[in-house]
């Protein structure tokens, strides 16, 4: 299956991170000697176009990407307003929409993990186990199958969605997507598209998660990746 695309959501600020991404694109933030975006990038076919959504501190992440990747194929989306109130993860998938009217897999740009990506070839939904699912989006399993997502409320879920997933059934989830822009958090969260698939079957994928996303679950990755236990949550205040 070579029809399908990538698409890496790198426009936020990463406010989570504080002064780590004051000056630079939260993608560029270094793991391992290099930048967290080698590290997704070197997961990715190299025939599979990637789209890569841009926002703060765009020029330097798209020159940076153009320069160490020159043989690969990229299209870049520059997402009007990345901060505030509205904006959020759904707010710059659907800028990208455009460019993924196939199956595509999502991926945000603070999320590494060991495995290989899967192929959308059916709809899937990376997680991970964490301690406490309450801080995260996070899934119900039964048979097999996610039968319900919660997205950062108080449940017994034991595995939280890690920023990563394939969607075969793309034309439901891009109208999901669409006609739900509920709120989360103050953003529009990709989880208002991906509740959609559950009637169309979306199974979840274990990955060893590592969270790059905040001080704490960064310093876990600097201390584990690659070759340590998976981020839990441990690390979290």
């Amino acid at each position: 299956m070579n029809n399908y695309k990538v698409c890496i959501l790198a426009a936020g600020v990463g406010n989570r991170m504080g002064n780590f991404t004051k000056h630079f694109n939260k993608a560029l933030i270094p793991v391992q000697g290099k930048p967290a975006i080698n590290h997704i990038l070197e997961k990715i076919p190299k025939n599979i176009e990637t789209i890569v959504a841009l926002g703060h501190l765009k020029d330097g992440l798209r020159a940076y990407i153009e320069t160490a990747y020159p043989e690969r194929r990229f299209t870049f989306v520059e997402v009007d307003r990345y901060t505030g109130p509205g904006t959020g993860p759904g707010y710059s998938l659907l800028k990208c929409r455009a460019f993924l009217e196939c199956p595509f897999v999502y991926e945000s740009a603070d999320t590494l993990f060991l495995e290989s990506i899967s192929i959308p070839d059916q709809n899937w939904f990376g997680v991970a186990r964490v301690l406490n699912t309450e801080r995260f989006c996070s899934v119900k399993i039964k048979e097999g199958k996610i039968v319900r997502i919660d997205d950062k409320n108080k449940n017994n879920n034991q595995l939280a969605f890690i920023g990563l997933a394939g969607v075969k059934d793309y034309p439901h989830f891009w109208r999901a997507l669409e006609e739900n822009q509920n709120l989360i958090g103050g953003e529009i969260q990709v989880s208002n598209g991906f509740k959609a698939l559950l009637n169309y079957g979306l199974i979840p994928i274990e990955f060893t998660w590592f969270d790059t996303g905040t001080p704490q679950s960064y310093k876990h990755a600097l201390e584990n990746y690659p070759n340590g236990p998976s981020f839990g949550g441990k690390n979290e205040l």
